[in-house]
């Protein structure tokens, strides 16, 4: 890792590194898992792609990440690790019956950097298992972004904090999990019927639902956006993501046509290059600047948690859209696939949802810190009200990851 890259991680670990924010691709194979077969796969893919095999090195209060030799053994079992594990590894696999399960820790990647690298294990699984013949290329990571630069370039974005802005105060109770899959088909006609994309029009249902669950006529929502293109990386393998925030008064009867052209149009103005980088720049910026004052890390974490609050990050609830969850997309690699989850804390929201599509359904996994039963149900009622048929609408009790 160049002096670029460190830069980037030696800034945003501190907050993940007290926050443990663990993130989970649950992947199930049409046959149970032969775990030897599944550590062959590793092995192979762990020679294509090192960046996925560092460790942190902390150097008095500096960290940086180093290759590491130690062997990353595939565990049987669905416990979750903790990270760094023994051997000092942010990323994980293990299986059990006919799941594969991959875990990391989310300052090393976020969702689309570690898609090529699930990807390319299933592919050299499958190689092992079927005789097919996946090749899997070699994964590079673009360099580093130079946040430097990037705050020199939008020094407003520094400036814009309010110490006095209201924040919303979001359920911080022990998350619960449930599940919802929906048939794609209907959400995409949802859409093409309200004119906006179907990304727009999920959102729009999610506040639909999100505002009868809570019983608010003001829903504040989060979303998280690729910004690898703004910032011209487009191979990086770390963490590249947006967020964004709005808030939406909504009454119980608002059309979703009327609510989904406003989110619609929220997201065409941040889906801009600008937008992405002003936003890097907030959201970076305030942790390069405390990552540069010289302070014990639990002082440095609670100014994390500050400014958190101070630029406005909480909300009742954020939503990612993955969408295909492999890549590169691969229709003959799914020949093998019957199933695909991905569970991420809801870190920063009261409930946290992860979208994927995969064979013409629409999954929705659920972290939910609200301490009331009943969202899944709001869910249905909301896409059955538009005609989206849903097949599963599952509470699956508490989160014990």
């Amino acid at each position: 890792m160049d002096a670029g890259q460190r830069s980037v991680f030696q800034g945003i670990v501190y907050y993940y590194r007290e926050n443990m924010v663990n993130c989970r691709y649950q992947v199930t194979l049409k046959d149970a898992v032969d775990g030897a077969l599944l550590q062959q796969a590793l092995d192979a893919a762990r020679a294509k792609a090192p960046y996925y095999f560092q460790k942190p090195v902390w150097e008095k209060k500096l960290l940086h990440l180093e290759p590491s030799d130690a062997p990353c053994p595939v565990r049987q079992g669905s416990a979750k690790p903790e990270f760094p594990d023994e051997n000092g590894f942010t990323v994980a696999l293990s299986y059990e019956g006919k799941a594969v399960c991959f875990d990391w820790f989310h300052f090393l990647a976020d969702g689309r950097g570690m898609a090529p690298f699930m990807t390319m294990v299933l592919q050299f699984y499958c190689n092992l298992r079927y005789g097919t013949a996946f090749e899997g290329r070699t994964l590079e990571t673009d360099p580093a972004y130079d946040i430097e630069d990037i705050l020199a370039k939008y020094p407003e974005s520094q400036a814009a904090n309010d110490m006095q802005r209201p924040v919303v105060q979001t359920f911080e109770e022990t998350p619960t999990c449930c599940r919802v899959r929906l048939e794609k088909a209907g959400l995409v006609d949802a859409a093409l019927r309200c004119g906006v994309k179907p990304f727009s029009t999920l959102t729009a249902l999610l506040c639909k639902a999100v505002r009868a669950y809570l019983d608010k006529d003001e829903v504040l929502y989060s979303y998280s956006t690729d910004a690898r293109d703004a910032l011209g990386a487009p191979n990086a393998l770390y963490n590249c993501v947006a967020s964004f925030q709005r808030k939406l008064p909504l009454t119980a009867d608002a059309p979703l046509a009327e609510v989904a052209v406003g989110v619609d149009a929220d997201l065409k103005e941040n889906l801009s290059a600008e937008r992405k980088l002003f936003r890097i720049a907030e959201q970076m910026g305030w942790v390069y600047r405390v990552y540069q004052q010289k302070a014990s890390l639990s002082i440095k974490k609670r100014i994390f948690q500050m400014g958190e609050y101070i630029s406005g990050f909480p909300a009742d609830f954020w939503v990612s859209y993955l969408g295909d969850p492999f890549a590169p997309s691969s229709p003959e690699l799914t020949r093998y696939i019957e199933d695909f989850q991905t569970w991420v804390p809801a870190d920063g929201a009261s409930i946290g949802l992860e979208c994927t599509s995969l064979h013409g359904i629409i999954t929705l996994c659920v972290k939910n810190k609200v301490p009331r039963p009943g969202f899944a149900e709001a869910l249905r009622a909301a896409f059955e009200a538009e005609g989206i048929k849903v097949l599963e609408a599952a509470e699956l009790g508490a989160d014990n990851t």
